[in-house]
């Protein structure tokens, strides 16, 4: 079996040969690129698929190749510029201008909010009048392009527009923790009204995603349950999923959700939104679940990706520490338990770079 049948094989229930081996490398790429010490070779779209493939790890996640064009009407327009380390983002509208500013941070290679967009209800109600009015166009070309390029190095993970659920948008994007939540106990109806009004205006973005050729579709939704509790899941988080989900099922498609934080209670959640993978899962020592607890955190009935906490790729951990605990995972979740293995969230910029390969060499022995 490749890394693509491996993967297809437990979506399907089934046992593969061996337990999959899939790791999001783009970070690792980006960082190895801004230093210029990425090789000629894994540049491109072509080097991305080289650079996992010449590692040993199946891949999921290319975050250009999307299904579909945007827009804007109504008068609503976007721009971007760059000025030094600060990166301004603007939604010019008839209503007013939303705007939104980022630090790029050298050491991390990362990009950190420094203003958002949404900081008070006039921001929220515009932010509404943004989303209704912007129009998705089908474009299946780039996505179908990267996935026959892959072949049966990988699947390529189709998104909904991140974040899909309104409050996972305006926590992790738009507005930030602490004014999602000054808003909402400001005024919880007005805040959850927006909310739900939202839902409705990425329809003709799902209805693309049910239409592709795309099997498996994952929202990334960066949920963590210390800022998304159950009460919060409840009431804002559930319905939408369990709608969504539905129409993504009808079509024929794998639903995964992108759970990279703090897993209880929302892991165990998932299974009766409709969700088919809970993928990014980091236990402890960077999560506060061990990795026996996983399955009972989660429940039976869904499937477990990831497992391998970023943090152990680094020189925190000794190299027997890190071989011991991938043995571990590999104990823990044999191929037929309904488990992929990957990295909680991505492979980090200041990893060991040998371990990624050593990942492979250990699946190859003790994975199947």
């Amino acid at each position: 079996m490749n890394e693509r049948e491996r993967l297809l094989a437990v979506l399907n229930g089934r046992k593969p040969d061996r337990t999959p081996w899939y790791a999001d490398l783009s970070y690792l790429l980006f960082s190895l690129e801004q230093r210029g010490a990425l090789p000629e070779q894994y540049k491109g779209e072509e080097g991305y698929i080289t650079f996992h493939r010449d590692q040993g790890a199946g891949a999921c996640f290319y975050y250009d190749a999307q299904l579909w064009d945007t827009s804007y009407t109504g008068g609503v327009a976007y721009s971007e510029t760059r000025d030094g380390d600060i990166k301004t983002c603007v939604f010019t509208t008839p209503r007013g201008s939303l705007v939104s500013r980022q630090k790029y941070l050298e050491s991390s290679f990362s990009w950190a909010y420094v203003e958002h967009f949404v900081k008070n209800f006039d921001d929220l109600k515009l932010m509404l009048y943004i989303h209704e009015h912007t129009v998705y166009t089908a474009n299946f070309a780039p996505y179908n392009q990267i996935d026959a390029l892959w072949n049966g190095d990988g699947i390529l993970t189709a998104t909904p527009p991140i974040c899909a659920a309104p409050l996972q948008k305006l926590l992790t994007r738009w507005a930030g923790v602490e004014t999602s939540i000054m808003l909402f106990m400001e005024d919880d109806d007005t805040f959850e009204k927006i909310c739900r009004d939202m839902q409705d205006s990425e329809d003709e973005a799902f209805d693309i995603l049910a239409a592709s050729d795309a099997q498996y579709v994952e929202f990334a939704e960066n949920l963590s349950s210390e800022v998304t509790g159950r009460a919060l899941f409840e009431r804002f988080n559930q319905g939408y999923y369990e709608r969504r989900t539905s129409e993504l099922r009808a079509a024929g498609k794998f639903c995964g959700i992108h759970i990279d934080g703090t897993l209880e209670p929302c892991l165990g959640m998932l299974k009766s939104c409709g969700f088919r993978v809970a993928e990014a899962i980091t236990p402890a020592p960077s999560g506060v679940v061990e990795p026996e607890r996983l399955r009972e955190a989660a429940g039976e009935g869904i499937i477990l990706w990831g497992g391998l906490p970023g943090l152990i790729f680094t020189d925190y951990f000794r190299e027997e520490q890190f071989v011991s605990y991938v043995k571990r995972i590999l104990e823990l979740f044999p191929p037929d338990s309904g488990f992929v293995l990957g990295v909680g969230d991505q492979v980090p910029p200041d990893c060991v770079f040998s371990r990624v390969r050593l990942v492979r060499d250990i699946v190859d022995e003790y994975g199947s």
